[in-house]
């Protein structure tokens, strides 16, 4: 890369707006964990009807995954990246204006969409605009900036939320992504050399290549398994659930949810520092997924007061910095040709698998549920919401299989030599 170009703040910038970009995405994703009760009133929901809701953000996010791979490896990434921001920014207004569930389920399809370019764009620009070798700790940054943007969806969010309400709070969400993407729109680019229109048949034979490799379907069940408890738990019921089982204020409780994310937010860059550091991603991956059955069954079965669960929690995101290394091993485990539709594969299995486990959570904590209500919200009790997030620690125990059956690649992609 050009030493030039690379002491220049731009190819930064780049890669910072596009971060700023995922960070508002991920605000978006855990933004309902702080408002269950008001969505649940204004659109008369129950778990299973709010857990669809907020899935609806995941659904689109999955299935534009492999797509938009395709498009950003043939079209590149400037044209994909503007188009999924404006489209995130109109969804997210909706949401905030929606009088009816139907509508604001369609806000929420639109949000995910847009924003299942975030991530991606992301880590194909740091590709493109950074040095090769600090790819994994530039990616743990990238994480670290879309957390910021979940802290602030937790505790920020609820106590505005509190003061102005959740439709004005999220409008103004809406309105701070406009901002984003009018920033963008001069700044991000692809740099000459990617930004060419490839040939159909070579960006298929990419993803043909990818779907047969074994390695890309164990990173996606490791992906899977570990990013589930930040969709179902971190991003809708943990915080009802402290609440519940501290009898704590929705403000107390959403900023102690967040500290699996602060953790997460530190995990991240520590995890790709160090894989980077010693040339390896198995022994990190499997750590990290290790960690976190532990943590989860100590969660489900030790009673623990409130400041042993928050140190359990931030604990649980350290670990789950691990998950970071799954996109550094996918871009070392496939050919520089087949780069944008491989790590949207791998993210297409983390978001799928997010969505799925919103819905069944919800379905459980529905089947467990004892018909008590609070100003027409449903509320559950402490036994209802261990059995429900019962599926986490065999969700981590699958990942640590996983971890362990991988092919190392000790950090050399392979177009550089061992």
């Amino acid at each position: 890369m050009n030493n030039r170009v690379m002491s220049s703040p731009l190819p930064w910038l780049i890669w910072g707006l596009a971060a700023a970009f995922y960070g508002y995405a991920y605000f978006q994703r855990v933004a309902p964990s702080v408002m269950t009760s008001e969505l649940m009133r204004a659109f008369d929901a129950n778990a299973a009807g709010l857990g669809n809701l907020s899935a609806y953000y995941f659904y689109p996010y999955a299935l534009v995954q492999i797509p938009i791979g395709l498009m950003i490896d043939r079209f590149g990434v400037r044209r994909v990246l503007l188009a999924s921001g404006a489209l995130c920014a109109v969804g997210s207004l909706l949401f905030a204006l929606a009088p009816t569930l139907g509508l604001a389920a369609t806000g929420r399809l639109l949000v995910g969409a847009g924003a299942g370019v975030a991530w991606v764009g992301t880590l194909a620009l740091a590709v493109m605009w950074l040095p090769a070798n600090r790819f994994a700790a530039v990616t743990g940054l990238s994480l670290l900036v879309g957390l910021v943007g979940a802290v602030l969806g937790q505790a920020p969010l609820a106590a505005l939320i509190d003061a102005a309400g959740w439709r004005s709070a999220m409008l103004w969400s809406g309105i701070l992504m406009l901002v984003i993407f009018v920033l963008m729109v001069p700044v991000v680019r692809d740099k000459p050399m990617h930004s060419e229109v490839r040939p159909a048949g070579s960006v298929l034979r990419g993803l043909a290549s990818v779907l047969r490799s074994g390695q890309t379907w164990k990173i996606a069940l490791f992906t899977g398994s570990l990013v589930t408890p930040m969709a179902a738990f971190a991003g809708l019921f943990g915080v009802p659930f402290v609440q519940e089982v501290y009898g704590v204020s929705k403000t107390t409780a959403g900023a102690t949810i967040s500290l699996v994310l602060v953790g997460w937010g530190i995990g991240g860059p520590l995890a790709g520092w160090l894989s980077d550091r010693i040339q390896r991603r198995k022994p990190v991956m499997a750590a990290g997924a290790g960690i976190l059955l532990i943590a989860w069954v100590i969660t489900l079965m030790v009673p623990l007061p409130l400041v042993g669960f928050q140190a359990l929690l931030i604990i649980q995101g350290l670990a789950s910095g691990a998950v970071i290394i799954n996109f550094a091993i996918t871009k070392e485990s496939n050919a520089p040709t087949a780069t944008g539709v491989a790590m949207g594969f791998i993210n297409m299995a983390g978001m799928g698998a997010s969505a799925a486990s919103l819905t069944l959570v919800g379905w459980l904590l529905d089947l467990g549920w004892d018909g008590a209500l609070v100003e027409g919200a449903r509320i559950y009790g402490k036994s209802t919401y261990r059995q429900a997030f019962a599926i986490f620690p065999v969700l981590m125990f699958l990942g640590f299989l996983a971890a362990l059956s991988l092919r190392e690649t000790r950090g050399c992609s392979l177009d550089q030599p061992p």
